[in-house]
């Protein structure tokens, strides 16, 4: 799955598996929704700069970040990646089409007019100071998106002056299974073993969840509706699961699956909770890939997680953070059964069995811990960042929801379709969430 060179301008490779899963779902559902892509990542920065007319150096660190980092610039044709080298005249087309200065009030009015994107996509709003990043998911992941804004803000902090396209494609990211050197045909144990995982998850699924419309009714409008804790009631959250022994983000996830215990379809499977949980694998790759250098990339992946019901707060905490440290921690043979999963994973939800299959209502959690490991609060030449969200458009299919800590304040977002769930649920699992959190960690 190299990138391989079949013109003086463009680079092709095939996508993974999970790239390939993200081209599937975008397809099916821009194919039914009018050409809404499932999975389209969506965050936003609030930015001081201390510079009145900003413009012309925001869309120059776009496009060097093009340069820096060329997946940004990829599509999918098929299920391969394509890479085109630009003359003058396709750059200053690929930067009309994709950087996007608007009249939105603010983020929020943005995010309910945007149309569907066929690159990544950066949008400044000067009423509000903000930038809205739109990328697909096959393009990079959530903790990508995090370390994309740092190597954007780099930029904007120290640009290039002279950006001379045409060495850039030996930077375009290589799949996971390239960087560490693992053959890209399973053995048949590993064939058998991505296989298993694989049905373990599909044959328990749906566990718990919570009262959706999903499957019964059109898709409406994508949400992300955000929960943000106060500065001390983080502090002190952060400082009860240190005492405790187990990690915020397997205390989020286990209020988490709490909250959705509570508000339960009472026609769901209350008995068991079933899952994906996500991994960033960044940490276990080689420099530059584990770096912000390669910050648009696909380098986690989901794997099965599943727990009986009912089980005390405490107890799911503790298994979750058992599961988060050990699955890929020191297990080489998990990291290289990866891939295989993946392809397994994607191979399956174009069957028409798992199309017809029933869809899991509750979300998938996606932790991307403390922000500031990937983006600063300041950066040179009096860039400052004063406010961070992610979500992600959920057209059809499974919810998102989304946890991390920027500034010191544990910030909470459930993506989800005003079609199939109503807004006022969502608010209510946050702040139950939220109670769950006070009452197990701080009363």
């Amino acid at each position: 799955m190299v990138w391989a060179k079949v013109s003086d301008t463009r680079w092709e490779r095939p996508v993974d598996g999970l790239e390939g899963y993200f081209v599937v779902m975008a397809n099916v559902s821009a194919s039914l929704c009018e050409g809404r892509e499932h999975y389209t990542l969506f965050s936003k920065i609030k930015l001081e700069t201390g510079s009145e007319d900003v413009t012309p150096a925001l869309k120059h660190a776009w496009k060097q970040i093009r340069y820096e980092q060329p997946q940004v610039a990829t599509i999918v044709d098929g299920m391969k990646k394509v890479y085109e080298v630009p003359d003058e005249k396709a750059l200053e087309e690929w930067l009309e089409s994709t950087f996007v200065v608007s009249p939105a009030s603010d983020a929020e009015e943005l995010y309910q007019s945007v149309k569907p994107i066929k690159q990544a996509s950066l949008y400044y709003l000067p009423k509000s100071s903000e930038l809205i990043f739109r990328g697909h998911h096959h393009t990079l992941d959530g903790t990508g998106v995090l370390l994309f804004w740092h190597s954007y803000l780099d930029a904007l902090a120290s640009p290039i002056e002279n950006i001379r396209f045409g060495d850039e494609h030996a930077r375009l990211a290589p799949v996971m299974e390239e960087t560490l050197g693992y053959a890209e045909q399973p053995t048949q144990e590993q064939s058998d073993k991505a296989t298993s995982l694989f049905m373990s998850w599909a044959a328990a699924m749906p566990g718990v969840g919570p009262v959706s419309k999903l499957g019964a009714a059109p898709s409406g409008r994508c949400q992300n509706t955000e929960l943000v804790f106060p500065t001390q009631t983080t502090k002190a959250i952060v400082a009860a699961c240190k005492s405790k022994g187990f990690s915020v983000t397997a205390a989020v996830h286990a209020a988490y699956i709490a909250a959705i215990s509570k508000h339960a379809d009472p026609e769901s499977k209350l008995a068991e909770y079933v899952t994906a949980a996500q991994f960033n694998l960044r940490p276990y790759l080689p420099e530059p890939y584990s770096t912000s250098k390669h910050a648009v990339s696909v380098y986690y992946t989901p794997i099965p997680y599943k727990v009986d019901l009912p089980t005390s707060f405490s107890d799911i905490a503790k298994s979750l953070h058992e599961y988060y440290q050990t699955t890929f921690k020191a297990n080489a043979e998990m990291l290289e059964l990866k891939g295989h999963f993946t392809r397994v994973l994607c191979g399956a939800v174009q069957t028409p069995e798992f199309l017809a299959s029933p869809i899991s209502k509750d979300a998938l959690v996606s932790s991307l811990g403390v922000a500031e490991r990937y983006v600063q609060r300041e950066y040179g030449n009096g860039i400052k960042v004063t406010d961070l969200k992610l979500g992600v458009d959920v057209v059809m299919g499974m919810s998102m929801f989304f946890f991390y800590t920027f500034r010191d304040q544990l910030r909470l977002v459930y993506s989800f379709n005003d079609g199939f769930e109503e807004p006022e649920n969502i608010q209510k699992y946050l702040e139950e969430v939220q109670t769950v959190l006070v009452e197990e960690l701080l009363a």
